[in-house]
């Protein structure tokens, strides 16, 4: 299925495993519905370190990604 800013990725076997999400598009319906989760979202979507980490990150999959710094809590 895909969208305008929404993608979705399949496995080998053709399940759905990942979403990818235009954060530029739809980072304010998420911020709320992170909030109705009780998920903590304090720091922007569009922050240029945040996304730099989280780049750097899935090159390296073996590190964990702390996002605690950015005020979000899972």
């Amino acid at each position: 299925m895909q969208s305008t800013g929404i993608f979705i990725e399949h496995n080998a076997k053709g399940v759905p495993t990942f979403a990818r999400i235009d954060l530029k598009k739809y980072g304010i319906e998420l911020k709320e519905f992170f909030s109705t989760k009780g998920i903590s979202v304090d720091e922007s979507f569009n922050d240029p370190e945040l996304v730099a980490k989280i780049r750097r990150a899935e090159k390296q999959k073996s590190k964990k990604l702390d996002l605690t710094k950015y005020g979000i809590s899972v």
